[in-house]
């Protein structure tokens, strides 16, 4: 019954001003023999594209006065039009990749729509939205690894000829600007946490080379610099605002890990934030802070390690530090967090120290030196470089 009822429905998106019920008993017949899928979900998605969703993301009168402009209704926001963005969401997980970019007319007015809007809530929701078309482009409809790279190159190919490459980078880094303590913490992080991957995907969707606007390596290094290194910079300390640092930090590794032995031209300014935040007092009131620092940090060494050489007294010291802390919490009956914590210093000193042994003679003889230096300087470190002091 369900299938016949997709096929009368589906009938009658095709045939709207048709009352004749001879042509849709018709349909029903011959799809019984058919073992295609239904194509009702197609057409309704085409249906709301066109007719249900526009008349709510209408043009509003072009006005030079931002605040004049912002007061202009938006029919959208109204609680009771709120499913047509339900409505738009599962309009993009429906289509497929050809009927997408036949129906990108359709799709664009609405998001990029909510991302200009001037409330951060609509633009996290526009980002997401956004992300969700990017993911559509690039997975939609493929199995094999040969017609994915086909796929992901004819979508880079799509957004570069239209040029909505640009037009997206463009729309979603000065999302990375909406930092406290202008913009509340709680909208920082709704917002950041939609951007961020979005701005990513889009990344991916890139070609590795390109003569016409950024190509993935270029869009990655703005993605560091613009939605990473300068929102961490830019906060007083990471700890006064906990939750944005570490859904920042947190994306560390994805980026680092797309962008592979490029990561050492960031070094210079990543190491020394992420040492900043183990070096803070009061760091463990923030394990999930240090958690994902520790993750940035591992990524920091498995994809920067041929030149962390040259920033390792950074990096030892916020370990260091971190350990120090651990170590004076511990005689005050600290937690079992503090227990954990420790044991991640250890795992990153053994990196680093794996990372230098590494090296040429002249440099591990002095990394040799400077781990015995550090035992030297004061009590509590003889644990820290048990492991790798006989090395």
């Amino acid at each position: 019954m369900k299938e016949a009822l997709d096929v009368v429905m589906a009938w009658q998106l095709r045939n709207p001003n048709v009352t004749d019920t001879t042509a849709a008993i018709e349909a029903v017949k011959a799809s019984r023999g058919e073992q295609t899928d239904s194509e009702l979900p197609l057409r309704l998605a085409s249906h709301f594209l066109q007719l249900t969703i526009p008349p709510l993301f209408a043009q509003n009168k072009a006005t030079s006065n931002a605040l004049e402009a912002s007061r202009q209704p938006a029919p959208w926001k109204e609680a009771g039009n709120q499913y047509a963005l339900d409505l738009l969401e599962w309009t993009i997980g429906t289509l497929g990749q050809e009927t997408m970019k036949a129906k990108w007319h359709f799709l664009m007015p609405p998001i990029l729509g909510m991302i200009d809007d001037v409330e951060v809530q609509w633009k996290a929701k526009g980002c997401h939205m956004l992300n969700l078309l990017l993911e559509r482009l690039q997975s939609v409809g493929h199995v094999d690894g040969s017609k994915t790279a086909v796929s992901k190159q004819g979508s880079s190919n799509f957004l570069q000829r239209t040029g909505y490459d640009n037009i997206f980078a463009d729309a979603l880094l000065p999302m990375f600007t909406y930092i406290p303590s202008i913009t509340p913490e709680h909208e920082s992080v709704s917002l950041f946490k939609e951007a961020l991957p979005a701005v990513t995907l889009l990344a991916l969707l890139l070609p590795t080379n390109s003569s016409q606007g950024d190509n993935r390596e270029q869009l990655l290094d703005k993605v560091v610099r613009q939605g990473i290194l300068s929102p961490l910079a830019h906060l007083p300390t990471p700890s006064s605002y906990p939750e944005l640092a570490t859904l920042i930090t947190s994306h560390v590794p994805v980026v680092l890990g797309h962008m592979g032995i490029d990561t050492v031209k960031h070094l210079a300014e990543l190491v020394p934030l992420l040492s900043a935040i183990l070096q803070e007092p009061f760091a463990l009131g923030h394990v999930r802070l240090l958690d994902s620092t520790f993750g940035a940090v591992q990524s920091v060494m498995v994809n920067g390690w041929p030149r962390l050489h040259n920033h390792r007294a950074a990096m030892m010291m916020g370990l260091c530090m971190l350990w120090r802390t651990c170590v004076e919490e511990q005689k005050k009956g600290g937690s079992q967090d503090v227990e954990r914590v420790k044991t991640q210093v250890k795992e990153a000193v053994a990196m680093l120290d794996a990372v230098m042994q590494g090296k040429e003679d002249g440099l591990v003889d002095m990394w040799k030196q400077e781990k015995q230096h550090v035992v030297e300087a004061a009590p509590g470190f003889e644990d820290l470089f048990a492991e790798c002091m006989a090395k």
